[in-house]
């Protein structure tokens, strides 16, 4: 009788696939709302923590309570101010996250949240405006993975195989790179995460058989402080956003830790170039 020898993740129970141990994982944004939501995910999966941001402070309490899950597992948070768009930076950073990384626990993955919002019609933005959203949402995202990429495949060398010791990043692109928002203008917004969209499927295609995966989220509408300021502006955008949803209700940024811990996990070890939509049914 022919027997099937096992599969690299044949031996591994199911929950372990959705794990994280050993590994450190780089969260862009990772100083509030949704990027820090994500890291905490990825701290309770088991994975070390570099959280970079704009921000000169990450959010309290949030940052607080993350610190209190690493400690208790035995785990790294750390924190660096980056701005994502200054190419220089980012490579200086990116080396030093590398650098100081555990040996026993080396980057494996990054989950990239930072990001601009826009809410202004083609006829009233500026060109610089554009800019800035590029600069950050689809630009900044660019600088991160070729700055990711370069460092980790100076130090790996294995193929796209389950369980061979790859990497994994997710990119966060957006509903609104789907479909036209009708609940708000924002096209500069829409325009730089359709590109985004693409980006996770053109770098996937560079780098899968080197052994990094490339994928993307693509959120509805979440409740955080940056939306915040967008809704009180806009009366009536809130209500609007959250009828155009099947679930009738906006999300938190607690509702993405799953679908990115399972893109960083070696449970999606087949999933590569792929968006994964959650928008509690928007664009259905």
């Amino acid at each position: 009788m022919t027997t099937i020898a096992p599969t690299p993740l044949s031996t591994q129970a199911t929950p372990a696939l959705f794990s994280l141990p050993h590994c450190t994982v780089i969260v862009s944004g990772g100083g509030r709302g949704l990027g820090l939501s994500v890291a905490r995910g990825c701290l309770e999966a088991g994975a070390h923590v570099v959280g970079i941001d704009l921000l000169s402070l990450p959010t309290e309490p949030e940052w607080s309570e993350c610190q209190a899950i690493a400690k208790a597992s035995g785990l790294r948070l750390s924190y660096h101010v980056l701005d994502v768009s200054n190419a220089e930076a980012v490579d200086v950073t990116f080396a030093k996250i590398f650098k100081e990384a555990p040996e026993h626990a080396p980057i494996k993955g990054m989950f990239l949240a930072a990001g601009v919002p826009s809410s202004l019609s083609v006829l009233n933005s500026s060109i610089e405006m554009w800019r800035k959203v590029f600069d950050v949402n689809a630009a900044g995202s660019f600088l991160c993975c070729k700055a990711f990429a370069r460092e980790w495949l100076d130090r790996n060398k294995v193929d796209g195989s389950p369980g061979a010791g790859g990497a994994s990043i997710v990119l966060t692109a957006s509903v609104a790179g789907h479909v036209a928002n009708r609940q708000i203008p924002c096209s500069a917004y829409s325009a730089s995460k359709a590109a985004v969209i693409h980006m996770a499927k053109s770098f996937a295609a560079e780098w899968g058989r080197l052994g990094i995966r490339v994928n993307a989220i693509s959120p509805g509408y979440i409740k955080t402080v940056m939306t915040a300021g967008i809704v009180a502006a806009r009366p009536g955008y809130e209500e609007a956003m959250v009828n155009s949803t099947l679930l009738g209700r906006a999300s938190t940024g607690d509702e993405y830790r799953g679908p990115v811990v399972f893109l960083l996990s070696e449970a999606s070890s087949f999933v590569i170039g792929a968006d994964i939509v959650v928008d509690g049914g928007h664009a259905a």
